[in-house]
């Protein structure tokens, strides 16, 4: 059975070890965002009430198999995506599906929020995900980081 948790219920480490699992189809992934996996991890776990009140942890049973987090800040105007992730092992399986819809589900609870933005790269499974929840694409920019085989940047809003 699915369910949503928070960050304080699993030891330090766990957004690192999900994003690290997350993205392992291609080596590349770490070698390029290891630094970034890990200084969200540690943000995270080192402002446990941020943790809990802008992200969730998606588990089975009680295993974590993914998680997402927001960035509050710039409310009301919009709440921004970070983070958000599902264990190579449980893709394809509408857990991603899910665990996107509770994060916009809680985040559509903020008082007077105008929208919710992301940002993704074309060449991933994201945008069709984004897209199932209800973002709209409105702006593309192309990838000339290292990253380049991860596609172009993909800006999605969700108006509320």
């Amino acid at each position: 059975m699915v369910c949503f948790r928070k960050f304080t219920e699993f030891p330090r480490g766990t957004m690192y070890d999900i994003l690290n699992d997350a993205y392992s189809y291609d080596p590349r992934n770490k070698i390029i965002w290891d630094e970034n996996w890990q200084e969200s991890d540690n943000f995270f776990y080192d402002n446990p009430d941020i943790a809990d009140k802008y992200g969730l942890v998606t588990c089975i049973e009680d295993f974590p198999i993914g998680f997402v987090t927001w960035d509050p800040r710039h409310r009301p105007e919009y709440v921004e995506i970070g983070h958000n992730g599902i264990r190579e092992k449980f893709k394809g399986k509408g857990y991603g599906h899910m665990q996107l819809a509770e994060a916009v589900r809680r985040i559509k609870e903020y008082d007077g929020l105008q929208r919710i933005i992301v940002c993704t790269n074309s060449n991933l499974v994201a945008p069709k995900n984004y897209e199932s929840v209800g973002f709209k694409l409105y702006n593309r920019k192309e990838n000339n980081t290292e990253s380049a085989y991860t596609g172009a940047y993909l800006y999605y809003s969700m108006n509320l």
